[in-house]
C-alpha cells in the first residue's frame, strides 16, 4: 500500500496500463503485448525504486538574518544544502515551511541531486503579525526522471523568529506635564531625604530605633527608614489586554495598536532614563532591573508574547497582589473600553504626588463603527480626576497620539 501511494497518477496509469496489457497478452497468447506489459511494468517499478533509495548524506542548515524583527519588517533566509554521496540521479523538489501569515511557501528544485560543492538558496519573508513563529521542516520531495514516482522526506529542526510589535519613535514625556524625566522623578520623591534613606509610615511594633526624624518633622507623622535598599521612583506601564475590552481583527484591531502604543512608548521612557514596570490585566509582568539594556529587551519579550485575557478588571494590574503602592510612582495606561467599574479602579490608583497619564481607544471605531460618546466621557471623568488623556480613534497613529499626550492639559482628542 505504501508503495502504490508513492506512485504518482502518471505511474499508477503505466503501472496499470503493463499489468493490463500483460493479461491481453496472455488471453490472445501475444509474446508482443507480454513484453510490451512487462516494459512499462518495469519501468514504473524501477521507478519506485528510484525514489524510495535513500539520498546519501542530505543535510541542511537554515540562516537567519536576524532572530526578530519588528512588524511590517522583512528579513532573509539563507538555506545550505550538502550532499556527502551521489546517489542515483533524480529530482528533487524542497520545501520550506513557513507560517501562513509570512506569505507562499518558498520552493525549488535540483535535478540530478545536490552538487557536490553544496548548493544555497537565499528567500525573504515579511514579519506581518506579532508573536513567535517558527520557520521549517524543510520538506524534500523525491522524483524520478519521468515523474513516475516521488518520495516525500522531511528535515526534523526547524527555526524560531520573533516578530516584536511595530516601534515607533516616541519623544519623552515633558517634565512639566508628566512627572516621568528625570527631573520630575526627582522632584517627586518626596519621602526621600538627602541621605536617600526611603521611609514609610510608622507601624506598631516597628524598631524606634529605625524612625527618621527628618522625615517625621517634614510630614509631620513618625516615619520609619525601610529595610530594604533605597529606590527610585518608577513608572508602571499598564497594558489593557482584556478581550472584553477590544475589537477588530489581526494587524489592524486596537489590541494591536496598544501593544505597539506600549512598546513605543516604554522604550521611550527607558530612554530618558525612567525605571519601568509592565503591567498587565492579569498582574505585574516585571519590575526594574539593575541593567537598563536588559529591560529594554525584556520589554519587547513580553509584549511580543502578551495576548488578550478573559480577565474583566484592570486591579491586578495597578495594585499587584501584597504590594504597597509607592507614592510617588507614575501610571502610564494604554486602555481600551472602559465601564465604570474601569473609571473607578482608575480613580483609585491615580498616585498621591506622581503622574498619570492614559492613552484611550475609541475601539468602536476599530470595527468600523462611528466615532462613539462613551469613551469620550470616560477620558473626561479622568482628566477631571487629574489623569492627561488623550483620545485614539483607528485612524490616529501612534505618534500622533503620543505627541497629543505631551502637550495635552486635560484630555484631548486625536
Amino acid at each position: 500500500m505504501q508503495a502504490w501511494r508513492r506512485l504518482t497518477p502518471r505511474g499508477r496509469i503505466v503501472l496499470v496500463f503493463g499489468l493490463l496489457v500483460v493479461l491481453f497478452g496472455i488471453l490472445f497468447t501475444s509474446r508482443d503485448l507480454i513484453w510490451l506489459g512487462a516494459f512499462a511494468c518495469v519501468v514504473a517499478i524501477g521507478a519506485l525504486l528510484m525514489v524510495s533509495w535513500p539520498v546519501k548524506g542530505l543535510r541542511h542548515e537554515r540562516r537567519l538574518a536576524v532572530t526578530s524583527v519588528p512588524v511590517g519588517t522583512e528579513f532573509g533566509v539563507a538555506i545550505n544544502l550538502t550532499s556527502s554521496g551521489g546517489g542515483l540521479p533524480r529530482l528533487l523538489h524542497f520545501e520550506d515551511v513557513v507560517p501562513p501569515s509570512m506569505g507562499i511557501r518558498p520552493r525549488f528544485a535540483l535535478s540530478g541531486g545536490v552538487p557536490s560543492k553544496g548548493y544555497r538558496v537565499g528567500y525573504r519573508l515579511e514579519g506581518v503579525q506579532r508573536g513567535r513563529f517558527r520557520i521549517g521542516p524543510l520538506l524534500v520531495r523525491s522524483l524520478d526522471p519521468f515523474g513516475l514516482a516521488r518520495n516525500d522526506m522531511a528535515f526534523v529542526t526547524t527555526t524560531e523568529i520573533a516578530v516584536t510589535p511595530r516601534i515607533f519613535e516616541l519623544g519623552g514625556l515633558r517634565a512639566g506635564s508628566s512627572g516621568l524625566s528625570a527631573e520630575a522623578r526627582t522632584a517627586n520623591a518626596g519621602l526621600v531625604g538627602q541621605d536617600d534613606v526611603l521611609v514609610r509610615e510608622y507601624r506598631r511594633g516597628d524598631d524606634v530605633r529605625r524612625v527618621h526624624w527628618r522625615s517625621t518633622a517634614r510630614v509631620g507623622e513618625l516615619m520609619v527608614r525601610r529595610e530594604e535598599q533605597s529606590w527610585q521612583p518608577s513608572t508602571r506601564l499598564l497594558v489593557d489586554n482584556r478581550a472584553c475590552a477590544h475589537a477588530g481583527t489581526g494587524p489592524q484591531s486596537s489590541f494591536e495598536w496598544a501593544v505597539s502604543a506600549a512598546a513605543s512608548a516604554g522604550l521611550a521612557l527607558l530612554a530618558e532614563g525612567s525605571t519601568l514596570e509592565l503591567a498587565d490585566a492579569d498582574g505585574l509582568t516585571f519590575s526594574p532591573d539593575s541593567d537598563r539594556s536588559i529591560r529594554r529587551t525584556q520589554l519587547l519579550h513580553e509584549l511580543t508574547d502578551i495576548t488578550l485575557t478573559s480577565a474583566e478588571s484592570l486591579a491586578a494590574g495597578l495594585f499587584a497582589a501584597g504590594e504597597e503602592r509607592r507614592p510617588s510612582s507614575s501610571v502610564l495606561a494604554v486602555l481600551g473600553q472602559l465601564t465604570d467599574v474601569d473609571l473607578a479602579t482608575l480613580i483609585e490608583a491615580t498616585p498621591r504626588s506622581g503622574s498619570a497619564h492614559a492613552l484611550l481607544l475609541d475601539v468602536g471605531t476599530f470595527a468600523g463603527s462611528r466615532q462613539g460618546s462613551a469613551q469620550a466621557h470616560y477620558a473626561m471623568e479622568l482628566a477631571n480626576r487629574g489623569w492627561q488623556v488623550s483620545l485614539a480613534t483607528a485612524s490616529t497613529s501612534v505618534p500622533n497620539a503620543w505627541a497629543a499626550l505631551r502637550e495635552v492639559s486635560g484630555v484631548l482628542a486625536t
